[in-house]
């Protein structure tokens, strides 16, 4: 029986060629888009999963009260892993870890940078990187000891074996390789190709004995059947004991929720990547249902046509079930044809989609869950795009579809119009937040950023450079091109450093709040491009601006300060100046606080400003051959800060690709079941259109008594989807400190947009219509 429903689907297929093209194209982009969607969110969610004791594994976190604010972050203070091992029985390892950036390895001429953290031995009992030579557990209790993956070993012995080799680390530490792990997996959190000990941290760091200096991350395993709030109420204990500060409040955070609930606000968990995955998971949702109410609109329009076939199966014994089945089965089969196309166009696809959405993972197609999960999204949307047919074409009588009683149902037309409808309120919504994310990434990217960082280069100081500064300087002012050079602890898209606590005159107790820490030298403000509100730079023609110090005025802001704020103290520091706010950490909120403290000693970041003129390039080698003339242990790097500026909105940027590429397909898969319709409807209208052309109707009326009930339920989904996709898009724009005013042209864009495809859709069949010879389809008449 199944062999003679799929026989007569098959047949069925090709019998309205038309209809069965256009729902194949629809539900195979509706369903690649789905899989590419399936495909990112089941790679978000796989993230971490490798780890053998996952559930039992921590990241320990500390929420800070600062007055009316309320900050929590991942960084912890260095003693914290002794105390947990020896006071918390509930603790099976304790592991400290710190993020060490890109350092130099040379092994022999060979030489590269290796993204590198410090870690405990524990590291490894705690999380799940296999070993390929040697236990990395073990060896990096030793300090002279190292621990690289295989790639890295690849890459500086050509496949030898690493064991027992040395590698030199900043041209200054000289380590022996004595464990190679395999490469960290693409969904992994913590990612690295080089392991330091931990202990060659301590030899150099003193703040790591310190309990109010929190700079690290800390990882725990529990003990099996451990509970988390009553670990969470003895950590806090703990932490109210060992520090000063009462305003810390110590937790344990589940590892398998950092990736995608690691944001917080007020010190509870608000979200984080999983919104972007349940964004995308609606979108996806919401164009694979465009496609299947596309063939819902088209079964139920040719329903007159099958209607005498229903009629006779039922007089010859079919029962309304094995009728249902029938039809079920045809759209089953056109969606398992519709999946296979789309699997097609998805992998052609998602190359491109991942360069756009800026992702980079391999999807595992031997993954049997995968599998499972494509199988069960094509049966779902061949169940979900059969049932209204099913049931509607089944329940026809038979006397009265043999008499020719069954006429065009008011019903029937009404839900054509409704679907189609709905069809565009997604559609329409879609389109509307495509262009204001679009024009909200244009609005953050044009923000005045309050610096020029048009031809401002930052040089990393590797090395023993960064103590060089005064020599660097006066070479490179020697280059024609160079108007000036200076230095800061940070590169001005981002600072790290924070500090509350801070004294200032007429300060109450509900007042304190984290300051942002920057170190400069002279000459910062003049070459980064900042402005002066008030007050001075520092300057060498003072002596005594070493107890001096710069804030900006969102700092003036929150602290409440009264003009004159130039002499004020803050702790035992001179405030000399005011610089106006500039753009720093998030481009999308307004500036925080900031305090900047003049340091002539080594700093991490150089600054050159050039001239903007043809011979930039040329300047900029005079600037390398300086570079590594006075440091020629390291590689000469360097930074364009507008660079480096626009790549904070990749996130946002690819947000609003995938955006406009979904709007796009949801319009395209939409315009597909209004052709199909519109060419059924105008074939059937066409003895009508016939008689009006005769009787001397003009092009233009006959087009537009063809097209105007299509264009009805465009205009509805306008009308009910305006005020929906203003207050939802009023809402994103409200999370962000810095953003775009709504305005009327962004919906009648939209709306616009979309009835202009609509209508060329349309016109079509209708213009074919009302251009054929009227004879055609009179001549039986």
């Amino acid at each position: 029986m199944i062999k003679s429903y799929l026989k007569m689907a098959w047949r069925n297929l090709f019998k309205n060629k038309v209809s069965s093209f256009i729902n194949i194209c629809g539900l195979s982009v509706g369903l690649a888009t789905g899989i590419i969607i399936l495909q990112v969110v089941v790679d978000e969610c796989s993230y971490d999963k490798f780890h053998a004791h996952l559930k039992d594994t921590y990241l320990l976190m500390r929420t800070q009260y600062l007055g009316e604010e309320i900050k929590t972050g991942n960084v912890t203070p260095g003693p914290l892993a002794a105390s947990l091992r020896t006071e918390m029985p509930e603790v099976k390892y304790a592991a400290r870890m710190l993020y060490a950036g890109d350092q130099l390895v040379k092994n022999g001429d060979k030489t590269t940078y290796e993204n590198s953290i410090y870690a405990e031995p524990d590291f490894f009992n705690i999380m799940s990187f296999p070993a390929v030579q040697g236990n990395p557990a073990a060896v990096l209790s030793e300090p002279g000891t190292v621990v690289i993956t295989e790639r890295t070993s690849k890459k500086l012995f050509n496949g030898e074996n690493a064991i027992g080799k040395i590698l030199v680390f900043n041209n200054i530490h000289t380590l022996k390789v004595a464990a190679v792990i395999r490469d960290v997996p693409q969904n992994s959190s913590n990612r690295f190709d080089v392991v330091l000990p931990f202990r060659l941290l301590e030899q150099e760091s003193p703040w790591l004995r310190k309990w109010d200096d929190n700079r690290i991350q800390t990882w725990i395993q529990t003990q099996p059947g451990t509970r988390l709030a009553v670990l969470n109420t003895k950590l806090k204990n703990l932490f109210l004991q060992k520090q000063d500060e009462k305003n810390n409040i110590l937790f344990a955070y589940p590892f398998a929720d950092v990736r995608l609930y690691g944001q917080f606000k007020n010190g509870v968990p608000s979200g984080g990547i999983i919104e972007i995955v349940m964004l995308l998971g609606c979108i996806g949702a919401f164009v694979l249902l465009i496609a299947c109410i596309n063939f819902m609109i088209l079964s139920t329009a040719r329903s007159q046509q099958r209607a005498r076939e229903v009629g006779v199966r039922k007089v010859m014994g079919a029962s309304r079930k094995r009728i249902m089945l029938q039809f079920l089965s045809e759209a089953l089969l056109l969606s398992f044809l519709a999946l296979a196309l789309g699997i097609i166009l998805a992998q052609l696809a998602l190359p491109g989609f991942m360069r756009i959405a800026d992702r980079n993972f391999t999807p595992d197609l031997l993954n049997w869950r995968i599998w499972g999960l494509l199988l069960g999204l094509g049966l779902v949307t061949g169940l979900l795009a059969g049932s209204y047919p099913a049931f509607y074409l089944s329940r026809f009588e038979p006397v009265k579809v043999l008499k020719k009683l069954l006429s065009a149902e008011k019903g029937g037309n009404l839900l054509r119009k409704g679907l189609v409808t709905f069809q565009f309120i997604i559609s329409i919504f879609l389109v509307i937040t495509t262009i204001v994310i679009f024009r909200q990434l244009h609005f953050l990217e044009h923000r005045p950023i309050g610096y020029n960082p048009e031809n401002l280069i930052e040089i990393p100081a590797r090395g023993g450079i960064k103590n060089k500064f005064d020599l660097v300087k006066n070479e490179l002012m020697q280059i024609p091109g160079v108007r000036s050079v200076s230095a800061g602890s940070d590169n001005l898209v981002r600072f790290g450093a924070g500090m509350n606590g801070v004294e200032w005159p007429g300060k109450t107790a509900d007042q304190d709040f984290a300051f942002t820490i920057a170190n400069v030298q002279y000459d910062w403000t003049k070459t980064v491009g900042l402005k002066m509100a008030a007050g001075r730079d520092f300057s060498p023609a003072y002596g005594a601006d070493s107890f001096t110090c710069l804030v900006n005025e969102a700092a003036v802001k929150s602290m409440h300060l009264k003009t004159p704020v130039i002499g004020m103290q803050l702790n035992k520091n001179t405030v000399i100046g005011v610089v106006r706010d500039f753009v720093y950490n998030d481009p999308t909120g307004s500036p925080k606080p900031m305090i900047i403290y003049l340091n002539t000693g080594g700093l991490d970041h150089f600054f050159v400003r050039i001239t903007n003129n043809d011979n930039w390039q040329e300047c900029l080698s005079k600037i390398e051959r300086v570079v590594k003339k006075l440091n020629p242990d390291f590689p000469f790097e360097f930074h364009f800060t507008k660079e480096e500026y626009q790549k904070r909105f990749n996130n946002i940027r690819s947000i609003g690709y995938m955006a406009n590429i979904f709007g796009g397909m949801a319009i395209f898969i939409s315009c597909m079941g209004l052709f199909g319709l519109s060419a059924f409807l105008a074939e059937q209208r066409s003895k009508e259109v016939s008689i009006r052309k005769v009787l001397g109707a003009g092009m233009g009326s006959l087009w537009f008594s063809l097209s105007k009930d299509f264009l009805k339920p465009v205009l509805i989904a306008f009308i009910f989807t305006v005020p929906l996709a203003g207050w939802g898009m009023q809402k994103l724009l409200d999370s962000m400190d810095y953003h775009i005013e709504l305005s009327w042209w962004m919906f009648v864009l939209a709306g616009v947009a979309t009835m202009l495809v609509a209508i060329i859709t349309v016109s079509f069949h209708g213009i074919k219509t009302a251009l054929a010879n009227p004879v055609k389809f009179l001549q039986t008449e």
